[in-house]
């Protein structure tokens, strides 16, 4: 047989089995919608990629330098007794981040029972200017019990960058005292907390935003919906193994 019908036989060969496994996965995901179930294939990437993250934090806490990532200052809602923990450092002004919001505050508020979701500050000026500020902002309307009204409203705006008059008429629409906030909005003592927040997503190694913690593991980049499911549904089976 000559070298060209060979190598014509072996291209045919490769093109039927890519061809097979293409159409094996196309069945499994049709399959998996008919019945309801979520996505198999991605469940698979993120037992994988839970996989590796976990393996990266074994090194870390074998060599001391596990993150601190739980501040008591910092708001959280959810579970008082949590099977799983998700502390999120984010952005107001990170499109990836405003793309997740809507999403884990639905789950979090639906699985409330052993679901917790924390917040942390990790503002990046350099790309959306009065970040730092409206991660302030935030900071006050804790000060005053308003947090979560706030930062949602922050998120609903979809901007990029924020300017002050943004920051109040958001405190007025919240119901806050806008004497009190000023003064917090423009105390040292305030920028110190959001400062610490940003420190501790770098010791963490936060890259950008949004990035997520979950159990401890990290999950960085933009989550939707069913991402969000099949990642607590893992580390709800894994805390209880």
């Amino acid at each position: 047989m000559s070298l060209g019908k060979t190598l014509g036989l072996a291209l045919t060969l490769v093109l039927v089995i890519l061809l097979g496994a293409f159409t094996w996965q196309v069945s499994i995901y049709f399959r998996s919608i008919r019945s309801g179930e979520l996505n198999p294939l991605k469940r698979e990437r993120i037992r994988f990629s839970i996989d590796r993250a976990l393996a990266d934090r074994a090194v870390k806490e074998s060599q001391n330098r596990a993150p601190v990532l739980e501040d008591s200052k910092a708001p959280y809602t959810g579970s008082e007794r949590p099977a799983v923990t998700i502390v999120e450092f984010l952005d107001y002004g990170c499109p990836f981040c405003q793309a997740s919001f809507e999403p884990i505050r639905e789950l979090v508020t639906e699985q409330k029972d052993d679901v917790r979701l924390v917040i942390r500050n990790f503002p990046v000026d350099s790309l959306h200017p009065g970040a730092s500020r409206a991660a302030a902002a935030a900071v006050c309307a804790t000060e005053q019990g308003r947090f979560w009204p706030y930062h949602d409203k922050l998120f609903l705006l979809k901007k990029s960058e924020f300017v002050e008059a943004d920051l109040l008429r958001l405190a007025r629409e919240t119901g806050l005292d806008e004497t009190l906030f000023n003064d917090c909005l423009n105390s040292e003592q305030t920028q110190t907390q959001v400062r610490a927040d940003l420190e501790a997503g770098l010791l963490a190694g936060v890259e950008g935003t949004p990035t997520f913690f979950f159990n401890g593991v990290k999950i960085e980049g933009a989550v939707d919906r069913e991402t969000l499911q099949l990642l607590v549904e893992e580390f709800r089976k894994r805390a209880t193994q």
